[in-house]
């Protein structure tokens, strides 16, 4: 018969890595909630940034000279959605819309580069009131 001292050994062990277990899947679930959340308002600012791109028919009087999409090199026919960006470049309302899904709130002009949408901005750091406790070695 084992010695009490080793089951209780073997047991605490058994027990701790259980309690890692548990600690680790609970993290790992949180962290996925956190980033899903995360995609989830990302998606919806992109949704929000991409209706406000300027958008027209094509062969409106505003609509620049330029007769193909440079996204799709498709030509450009009476009464197609085009979308205006702020640099002046006009492309289709799907393919504009296909390319800054593709690339996010980071979007750039296909032909340009300078941004879609305005840059985005961080919360300001939370500074507390109190200061922190002064740490010595002794």
């Amino acid at each position: 018969m084992p010695d009490p001292g080793t089951i209780c050994v073997v047991a605490s062990f058994a027990l701790f890595e259980m309690a890692v277990g548990v600690i680790i899947s609970f993290l790992v679930r949180q962290s996925d909630e956190q980033r899903l959340g995360q995609e989830r308002e990302d998606e919806a600012k992109l949704s929000d940034a991409i209706k406000q791109l300027d958008e027209r028919c094509y062969g409106d009087e505003r609509c620049s000279a330029a007769d193909e999409c440079s996204i799709c090199l498709g030509r450009y026919e009476a009464d197609d959605k085009v979308r205006r960006l702020k640099c002046g470049h006009e492309y289709h309302s799907e393919c504009i819309e296909q390319w800054a899904r593709c690339k996010g709130l980071d979007a750039a002009c296909p032909l340009c580069t300078r941004p879609l949408f305005p840059p985005r901005t961080c919360a300001p750091p939370i500074v507390s009131s109190q200061s922190a406790p002064a740490i010595t070695m002794l």
